[in-house]
């Protein structure tokens, strides 16, 4: 009788009523994740939460930025490919993490100049707009930039480059989603993102807040191999590398 019962209410209401239980659930909390294509540590966060997204009751939302953007705001020299002995580590622990998460990957051609000095607001804008589109898609066409990108060194930063990667997946009405990524709406929508992780003391990527129901910051929290420790503090499992979950891109 439920069912028939809700027929009849207003569907404003209806949604008001929803609202307003999410609202009185008791310690509810919500994962915000920012993230980039251009960081590799990006892709390995975005796995790692995105598969354990099937064994979680909390939300998660996922939140294309821009990470340059954030470099310059925090002014963070310390890039780890601005250090030699770093830069040498890294490499070996992007492999090393790569094969964790059972993801192919190489080192692109001139990894750290690229990294340096490319901009990946092209992709991340388009990544908005698909998200506008569709929240599934935005993950499909970023799980494939990576892939391209990460696998076999192709690039990804021009309008033309992730065209390719949309006539790829099929993506319906792409040239569609080329335009709207210039519109005024993406643009704010990234820009707030990025604001909205630098507001909370945003430094790298990928970086998470979790936060409340009421949208109050309860945790944030820097880089790709701190799933455990999120987990912990939701009270939600954490189960590995969950490699059986891996999507092909």
């Amino acid at each position: 009788m439920l069912f028939l019962e809700f027929n009849f209410i207003p569907k404003l209401h209806l949604e008001s009523i929803f609202q307003s239980s999410f609202l009185k659930m008791p310690n509810r909390k919500v994962v915000k994740f920012f993230f980039d294509v251009i960081s590799p540590y990006s892709y390995f966060g975005f796995e790692g939460i995105t598969r354990h997204r099937s064994v979680w009751k909390t939300p998660i939302q996922m939140k294309p930025f821009y990470f340059a953007g954030v470099v310059k705001h925090s002014e963070n020299p310390g890039l780890p490919l601005r250090v030699p002995i770093k830069e040498k580590y890294m490499h070996k622990d992007l492999l090393f993490s790569a094969q964790y998460w059972g993801i192919p990957f190489r080192l692109p051609k001139d990894y750290t100049n690229m990294m340096l000095n490319t901009s990946s607001i092209v992709p991340q804008r388009i990544l908005v707009a698909s998200q506008l589109r569709d929240n599934a898609l935005m993950e499909d066409v970023a799980r494939a930039l990576w892939h391209r990108f990460y696998a076999y060194g192709k690039p990804i930063f021009t309008k033309s480059q992730v065209a390719e990667v949309l006539r790829d997946l099929h993506v319906k009405n792409s040239e569609e989603l080329l335009m709207m990524s210039d519109s005024a709406e993406v643009k704010n929508i990234l820009r707030e993102n990025t604001d909205e992780a630098i507001g909370n003391g945003c430094f790298g990527a990928p970086w998470m807040h979790i936060t409340d129901n009421h949208g109050k910051v309860l945790q944030t929290v820097f880089g790709s191999d701190r799933l455990p420790q999120v987990a912990d503090f939701l009270a939600e499992p954490f189960k590995g590398p969950m490699r059986e979950k891996k999507q092909n891109a």
